[in-house]
């Protein structure tokens, strides 16, 4: 029975190959545990920090129709807008023909 070189051939630092697949296996739980720590801090920074969204005097703003309010249009529509006048074109168009060969 004959043995090719690809047979008696070995992998060096099978070491590294042995690392690289462990760090692969447990890249889930890796990536799951990163994910959780961020959470846990936003949550925990969350509760420590005040929020705008958390405005208690939302009611004292009281909309009236004689002052100026929240979502007011500032703009004329576009009645006052400068127009620019249209530039003249050139446009070349295609020559148009066919080629016969006999």
């Amino acid at each position: 029975m004959a043995f090719g070189s690809i047979e008696l051939t070995t992998i060096s630092r099978a070491q590294d190959y042995t690392t690289i697949k462990h760090n692969e296996d447990n890249k889930v739980n890796v990536d799951q545990a990163n994910f959780s720590e961020q959470f846990q801090k936003t949550t925990e920074q969350n509760i420590r920090e005040v929020r705008h969204s958390d405005n208690t005097r939302w009611h004292e703003n009281k909309p009236d129709a004689k002052e100026k309010g929240n979502n007011k249009y500032s703009g004329d529509g576009g009645k006052n807008r400068k127009k620019q006048p249209e530039k003249e074109r050139v446009v070349v168009k295609s020559r148009g023909g066919f080629d016969m060969k006999i």
